[in-house]
């Protein structure tokens, strides 16, 4: 399958669940660090868009802590990452239950990751059959779980995933070297956590196989089964 055929295929997902509610729907995408979450992500809305769907990005890197809470067990702990990176009461308040709002909205980001300040963005108003799309490493965490009309897990080794990830942070994470030990010390290793503790893969609506970018693969579909 090639990323044309996944759009699709999702979109056709998206218009199940519409003929089924007057609300907006909101799709989780979720793997580990480097599953290629904000691509799909991204590109999704883009597709949905050209069809003529109301559809909106609200990554949750707009909801990290400020460094004095995500840092407060130290830089590299895989906990204080899982446990402390992300305000997920806020995304859940802002997001999820305001998407279901008599008038529904959401706000985009509360934060701005390079100045580390809060932020104040004016709330995106929402109409009836919109779709939100939000990517993220720990979206199936019990808090958030309640809220999504569906929920993708794009499955990856932890090899394939690293690369990909070393690729695309080492400028920002002072090289490969540096990147590597952060993924192994903090980004995977609060992966394995969430997966032992959570097992997405088992909550997923929709599981995909990113092993390859050239040759994507539907594995699970609760809806066919």
């Amino acid at each position: 399958m090639n990323s044309t055929s996944l759009l699709k295929y999702i979109e056709q997902s998206i218009k199940t669940i519409q003929e089924r509610t007057q609300s907006p729907v909101r799709v989780a995408i979720n793997g580990i660090e480097g599953a290629g979450k904000t691509t799909l992500s991204k590109k999704l809305v883009e597709f949905l868009k050209a069809a003529n769907h109301e559809a909106h990005h609200v990554g949750i890197d707009g909801f990290h802590n400020p460094k004095t809470i995500r840092y407060q067990q130290g830089r590299d702990s895989a906990d204080g990452y899982y446990e402390d990176a992300y305000n997920e009461a806020a995304f859940v308040e802002q997001v999820l239950k305001a998407s279901r709002k008599e008038k529904p909205y959401i706000l985009p980001f509360i934060h701005d990751l390079e100045t580390d300040e809060a932020t104040e963005p004016d709330p995106i108003f929402l109409g009836p059959r919109s779709i939100i799309i939000t990517d993220g490493a720990y979206l199936f965490k019990p808090i958030y779980r309640p809220h999504w009309d569906l929920k993708i897990y794009l499955k990856v080794d932890f090899e394939t995933a690293m690369e990909r990830g070393i690729q695309r942070d080492a400028k920002n994470l002072g090289g490969v070297k540096m990147a590597k030990q952060k993924f192994l010390d903090r980004y995977h290793a609060a992966s394995r956590r969430y997966q032992k503790e959570v097992n997405p893969e088992s909550l997923a609506d929709l599981v995909i196989d990113m092993s390859s970018f050239g040759a994507l693969k539907i594995l699970k579909n609760r809806n066919e089964s």
